[in-house]
């Protein structure tokens, strides 16, 4: 959101709450909003050092107050807010550090060296204001001189989304270039993991195979997810089932993303053409698995690797992957051989077993053909 003023207020000892400096000084109906909410500006004590954030009058009001008790104050008191002002309905989750951030400073500034009440220092606060209106509304950071010595650097830092859940039979893939993860700092650990995320290992096998444990993994990949550079798919099997998204058609029209997939998906030595790789992928479809799929086309013929082919449709979500779930009828738990090694894998909530069959091929090693066989012939 665009910050449309910030001012400075504060408890006059004959005036009462007061705005001493305002950037930009003519915003309409301001002085009407401050004097319906001054009691929430300059507050009582059970909200200093709060962020308080009030609606009036079409804006957006959000400050922190402070107090500094010493009696060489009027009142043996200071009481003072830096308070940012915005359109009514924006979104100020962003700018709350930086509003705590700028009055804690302040406060910090005043018992140090009476930065906000000596007039010699006071005067520099309509500058330092000015300062961070231009600089918060151009690049959204702001470096403010106190003195010779000290600076006061604030800036908004994008919140990122909570990483999701990380499963044992996921499968992490990267979306960025070589280049970039190997001039990423990474720590000793991720580097550990990082040659055996090849978009095909799901993440019990990368803990296997890398030697570290299976937790520490799954944290790992929430950091490369929550930074963009792993996203996550399903493991490739040849009984999978794929249907085309609608953002299929983005491959007939962006060049970028045409270079991009007929080097992915190529064979080594092939150029395949992006009218065939296009016609693949619109090929699948729900009851055609892949290894249906490949004994229908010869793609080899077509310069197309069919596990790079799954891989890169389903890491630019041109393709999705249809899953396939049993469900247990029988009123009771007892299972009959062979699907005992199977119960000791999953967990049932009352009648019905969701259950996805790669988990099952990577938790219990069930070959899909075993496990999709038991589930064809039981009755239950």
């Amino acid at each position: 959101g665009v910050i449309k003023c910030i001012f400075f207020s504060e408890f006059h000892h004959i005036s009462g709450p007061i705005i001493s400096h305002q950037v930009p000084d003519d915003l309409p109906l301001l002085k009407d909003a401050f004097d319906a909410v001054h009691d929430l500006i300059i507050t009582k004590q059970a909200l200093y050092d709060r962020l308080v954030s009030v609606d009036a009058l079409g804006y957006r009001i959000v400050g922190s107050p402070r107090s500094i008790e010493n009696k060489k104050y009027p009142r043996n008191a200071f009481i003072f807010n830096f308070v940012f002002v915005f359109e009514v309905n924006t979104d100020t989750t962003l700018f709350e550090p930086v509003i705590l951030k700028l009055g804690a400073a302040f406060k910090t500034y005043e018992l140090e060296s009476s930065f906000l009440s000596q007039e010699e220092s006071r005067s520099k606060l309509q500058s330092i204001l000015c300062s961070v209106f231009k600089d918060f509304n151009r690049c959204g950071c702001c470096t403010i001189p106190i003195d010779e010595t000290k600076s006061l650097h604030l800036k908004i830092t994008p919140s990122l989304p909570d990483p999701p859940t990380i499963q044992d039979h996921h499968v992490p893939i990267f979306t960025c270039s070589q280049e970039d993860i190997d001039s990423a700092p990474w720590d000793l650990t991720i580097q550990q993991i990082l040659p055996y995320v090849n978009g095909f290992n799901h993440v019990k096998k990368i803990a296997e195979e890398s030697e570290v444990d299976n937790e520490i993994v799954k944290v790992c990949i929430q950091h490369l997810i929550l930074y963009a550079f792993v996203k996550l798919i399903t493991i490739f099997q040849y009984s999978n089932v794929y249907t085309a998204e609608p953002k299929i058609k983005l491959l007939l029209d962006d060049k970028v993303l045409q270079k991009e997939c007929i080097e992915y998906v190529a064979l080594q030595g092939s150029v395949p053409k992006i009218g065939a790789v296009f016609r693949l992928y619109c090929s699948l479809e729900a009851g055609l698995n892949v290894k249906d799929l490949c004994n229908r086309v010869d793609m080899k013929s077509e310069g197309v690797n069919e596990r790079t082919f799954i891989q890169y449709g389903l890491m630019r979500g041109l393709i999705h992957h249809l899953q396939k779930y049993p469900v247990f009828l029988r009123p009771d738990d007892s299972l009959p051989s062979p699907l005992d090694s199977i119960k000791r894998c999953v967990v049932y909530q009352g009648s019905l077993l969701n259950l996805l069959f790669v988990y099952m091929h990577c938790c219990s090693f069930i070959m899909y053909s075993c496990f999709n066989a038991y589930i064809e012939y039981d009755n239950n």
